[in-house]
């Protein structure tokens, strides 16, 4: 979880600071190694967390991670890299629209993650 949150925090001082798509290939890779090692350690925190509803939690965070990490970034990976990628391209719209969902699937994981290590402590 820690790491999730510093790429939170990262990830719009990129936009700050570097070109949009400098930022934006930047922030990906970001997003795509932080989220990996989640999907390591969330299945170990997953495993460790007793029977319940915050067991229940914990699986559903890390089931958000393995679709982000598995199925969304590559996704949007595959349609930053067509030829002539940006505002006016006809990937622009379903990029924007994955974008969307890994923005609601990542704030999602990371206030269920919050309530599992805090009820973990």
């Amino acid at each position: 979880m820690g790491s999730l949150w510093t790429v939170a925090g990262v990830v719009p001082l990129l936009f700050w600071r570097l070109p949009q798509a400098v930022a934006g290939g930047l922030a990906g890779y970001l997003f795509g190694a932080g989220q990996g090692l989640g999907l390591v350690l969330g299945g170990i925190v997953a495993r460790a967390v007793p029977a319940g509803r915050w067991l229940r939690l914990a699986r559903i965070a890390w089931g958000l991670d393995a679709v982000f990490v598995l199925v969304i970034l590559p996704v949007m990976a595959m349609l930053r890299a067509t030829a002539h990628f940006g505002p006016g391209s006809r990937f622009w719209g379903p990029f924007m629209a994955l974008h969307v969902v890994s923005t609601t699937a990542y704030l999602a994981e990371g206030v269920l993650g919050l309530i599992v290590v805090a009820r973990a402590l």
